[in-house]
């Protein structure tokens, strides 16, 4: 029997995070950047950790690339990965991936991404709507939060590509695609259910993430 469309799940992974998505802005590192008050150093270390997330998150999609649930969310615009990369070199320097350390959070993170791969799981799915949307969302936002707070000046093409998503009715556009996919994922009603659990267990390992890095 084939899976139903899933036209709430979209709602569903708004609604049933809404609380912990709220909590982790107002925690750690996360908290002092959307106060405009991490400094430089600090801000390059979640980057480094933010890499090693996206690294494993888009080897993972790429990997289950022809599993029914995770094929609609291929999309090379959204990859996130070469932007930190081209950040953490701009910002840090070209030895980031030795000189930075990565958290115990991320490490745990990381695992668990490679183990969905593994099992070919829908719940990725529920990786790449806390990611990508979360950037598509707060992009422009933290980009100049983030020119200010490293000192960058207005319009720096430099160290804010991981905002970089092209311009605003591109942005707008990404975000329909993503929530439509969503939509049309053909997952049963358990298959949704462990996609949102997996979304709230993501939203709370960023808490730990955040509460570990330097702010």
């Amino acid at each position: 029997m084939e899976a139903a469309l899933s036209p709430d799940l979209p709602e569903r992974l708004r609604l049933e995070t809404r609380d912990l998505h709220a909590a982790t802005e107002r925690t750690g590192a996360m908290a002092a950047l959307l106060a405009g008050r991490l400094p430089r150093p600090a801000y390059c270390v979640m980057l480094r950790n933010l890499h090693a997330l996206y690294a494993a998150l888009e080897a993972a999609l790429r990997q289950c690339q022809h599993h029914p649930a995770v094929a609609p969310l291929q999309t090379q615009a959204l990859q996130r990965a070469p932007a930190l990369t081209a950040d953490l070199s701009a910002l840090h320097g070209p030895h980031w991936a030795t000189e930075l350390p990565l958290q115990t959070a991320t490490t745990a993170y990381v695992q668990r991404l490679q183990t969905l791969a593994h099992g070919a799981s829908p719940a990725l799915v529920a990786h790449a709507y806390v990611r990508y949307l979360g950037d598509l969302h707060g992009g422009q936002i933290l980009k100049r939060l983030v020119a200010r707070g490293v000192g960058l000046s207005d319009g720096a093409a430099w160290g804010t590509q991981f905002y970089e998503f092209g311009d605003e009715a591109q942005v707008g556009a990404l975000r329909q695609q993503l929530r439509q996919a969503l939509g049309r994922l053909p997952v049963s009603a358990m298959q949704q259910d462990l996609i949102v659990a997996e979304a709230r267990w993501a939203f709370v390992q960023h808490q730990q993430l955040f509460e570990q890095l330097p702010a």
